[in-house]
């Protein structure tokens, strides 16, 4: 498990867990929910703290992935990048448990609550998946990660970025259910020399008064760099739908109001189970 060929450019991975559900305010799991009040802050947070990591001296080329799960695509939606949904970023199936907690599950499935608190990573869940079939599942999605010379940011779920996580950082796979994916973080992975990534997490803060007022908090122009003669690329956040470019700004700061839209395509990539 190493970083192969294609992650040798100078780029960044960023992975965020979806915004604070409707779900996860009541512990349950799986569904598809949309964002809680917390939820919705983080989304209208994320394109500041993304944008803070990108290169600031040049002007990049960013692609957002999602799952097709709607907390996921209401979280990613004021990125001001093109955007990409794939089947195969789903949340793990819980099968028949799904849309309850898991005091749920002791009580009305004991021995398969058992089961799962033996065997984590191989437990499936009766109609559903284990940790070993997500595994599967999100192997072409890796392979295109590998492949993307631009900087990524993936908005998915916890058992899916776990194991994206762990395929990068060399995590073993028996340690895959226990890797610590946070709401309200941000992971970014910047490949070395070497093969291997370096790693920052970068807790967002979602408590800012601005972010109460509606409008995402976002950078309308960066402007740091070695040589402040230089010219810098402009950025700006627009709401889902629309694509902002990243280009060079003049020493003036570029005008990005007139974006046109950016049609956001689905990646139909079904899991194997």
């Amino acid at each position: 498990m190493v970083c192969k060929a294609g992650l040798t450019s100078p780029r960044k991975i960023i992975l965020s867990r979806h915004g604070e559900s409707q779900y996860n305010e009541k512990a349950l799991i799986g569904g598809n929910s949309s964002l809680s009040v917390r939820g919705e802050r983080y989304s209208r947070a994320l394109p500041e703290a993304v944008i803070a990591r990108l290169p600031q001296d040049e002007a990049v080329s960013v692609a957002v992935w999602t799952s097709t799960l709607k907390r996921t695509i209401e979280t990613a939606r004021f990125l001001p990048f093109p955007k990409l949904r794939w089947k195969a970023l789903d949340e793990i199936n819980a099968g028949i448990c799904d849309g309850m907690t898991y005091e749920d599950i002791a009580e009305r499935y004991p021995a398969e609550y058992e089961a799962r608190k033996k065997d984590k990573l191989r437990y499936r869940y009766p109609s559903g998946e284990s940790y070993m079939d997500v595994i599967q599942r999100v192997e072409p999605v890796i392979i295109e990660m590998e492949r993307e010379r631009e900087c990524l940011v993936i908005v998915a779920h916890q058992a899916i970025l776990r194991c994206l996580y762990a395929y990068f950082m060399n995590v073993p796979s028996e340690d895959i259910p226990r890797v610590a994916i946070p709401l309200h973080t941000i992971i970014e992975l910047t490949p070395l020399p070497d093969g291997t990534m370096s790693e920052v997490r970068i807790a967002v803060d979602i408590d800012r008064p601005e972010l109460f007022l509606g409008a995402p908090a976002c950078a309308a122009t960066a402007s740091t760099g070695s040589d402040a003669g230089s010219p810098q690329p402009s950025r700006s956040c627009t709401p889902e739908g629309e694509a902002a470019a990243l280009v060079p700004a003049p020493p003036a700061a570029a005008d990005l109001a007139g974006a046109q839209a950016d049609e956001v395509k689905v990646a139909e990539l079904v899991a194997a189970s």
